[in-house]
């Protein structure tokens, strides 16, 4: 197949710093025999061509990323040549229901056509609630559209398709590239710890999103359990919320149990999650969060709050932990629970990374892709 993935978000992407879920896609379909290539926006910048080589177990691979001059209104992305390359390829790739230029050619397009999606909807996310209301109301209607074969990042995007009237959705989650990393049991064979701690970490934004305030609660509740117990925070944020967030937690700061970094690069993360041996995720709302792939590649049990990627990855009690609610007693019970038993984590830690590399790589993926694609063809021959 000739597949065609098309990125309509109206950010330029700094490629060489930032997992690009497309690029791991790319990846894996090129493997598979396939061609496939990525469109992704350039701004006002001029169209361009870019080829990304890579080499894996000694076979030569390639592909295409074309920077697409185009330009956004209300953060929906416009790229008026992709029309012109459509016709080359078997089936395209749209990301997002709710992105214009999306929905334009997966209600219109003379090809075969997939739609990916992450959001759904959240009390949290108000915004974004209100934005799909305008859309629906505005745009869905117009257009048929229940015949479009989708795939979503999580059973609870799944679930947000199915009630707007899509009739054959799948949820298949997202990829890690393996690549970007460092081998886990490279960094646990060479790790030397000298200190008698147990490390816990969180990896994200410093925001109320990701409620790291109730992080920091946790965090004192189970230091009056365990005085061995140190959080790493890693993760920047708007400076005002931060400044005051790290004010907050001067004290722990200052004596040692909790550490914070603003950033680490793509190498040093994995001698972090190495190094760790609890990883909490607290977030009110998150599409997907690929750290959770991360840290469960690296062999870290998680306790999560329910977001995207818990209700995909994680499996109650066998390959981490999901609390459904943010009661305080509740947190601290399940990790105090962790933190008392070397066994079960490590027991966790091995399911963890087993469900990882058998099923959300994207070489591991991709077969599901693959099935999707090839469907949507089928369809669109019928018709």
């Amino acid at each position: 197949m000739k597949i065609l993935i098309i990125r309509t978000f109206p950010d330029i992407l700094q490629i060489n710093n930032y997992n690009v879920q497309e690029i791991g896609l790319a990846k894996a379909m090129v493997m598979r025999g396939h061609e496939c290539d990525i469109v992704l926006f350039n701004g006002k910048n001029q169209s361009r061509i870019e080829v990304i080589s890579f080499t894996k177990e000694g076979q030569e691979y390639s592909f295409n990323i074309y920077w697409m001059k185009g330009w956004c209104f209300l953060k929906n992305g416009f790229m008026p040549g992709v029309k012109k390359l459509i016709p080359q390829y078997d089936v395209i790739q749209v990301h997002e229901y709710d992105q214009i230029m999306s929905w334009q050619l997966y209600t219109k397009a003379k090809k075969p056509t997939v739609l990916y999606h992450g959001p759904y909807y959240h009390s949290y996310a108000r915004g974004y609630n209100l934005k799909c209301q305008v859309f629906d109301k505005l745009f869905l209607w117009r257009r048929k559209y229940q015949h479009v074969p989708a795939m979503t990042k999580s059973e609870l995007a799944a679930d947000f398709l199915r009630e707007k009237g899509f009739a054959h959705v799948i949820p298949v989650g997202v990829g890690i590239n393996v690549d970007n990393f460092g081998q886990f049991d490279e960094f646990r064979q060479n790790e030397e710890k000298t200190e008698d701690l147990l490390r816990m970490l969180y990896v994200g934004k410093i925001e109320e999103r990701r409620n790291v305030y109730f992080l920091i609660d946790v965090f004192r509740e189970l230091k009056k359990r365990h005085s061995n117990l140190q959080l790493c925070l890693i993760g920047d944020g708007e400076q005002e919320y931060k400044d005051a967030f790290l004010a907050s937690v001067k004290e722990e700061l200052n004596n040692g149990t909790i550490v914070y970094k603003e950033k680490l690069s793509q190498k040093e993360l994995p001698e972090i999650y190495a190094g760790s041996d609890l990883f909490l995720f607290t977030s009110n709302y998150d599409i997907f969060g690929m750290v959770l792939l991360e840290a469960m590649y690296y062999g870290l049990p998680v306790v999560s709050s329910m977001n995207g990627g818990a209700s995909m990855l994680i499996r109650d009690d066998e390959n981490g932990y999901i609390l459904n609610e943010f009661d305080l007693e509740k947190w601290v019970e399940i990790i105090d629970a962790l933190a008392c038993n070397k066994d079960k984590r490590i027991k966790l830690s091995e399911a963890a990374k087993a469900t990882i590399m058998e099923g959300y790589t994207w070489e591991s993926m991709a077969g599901k892709f693959e099935t999707v694609y090839q469907k949507a063809i089928s369809n669109f021959d019928k018709n």
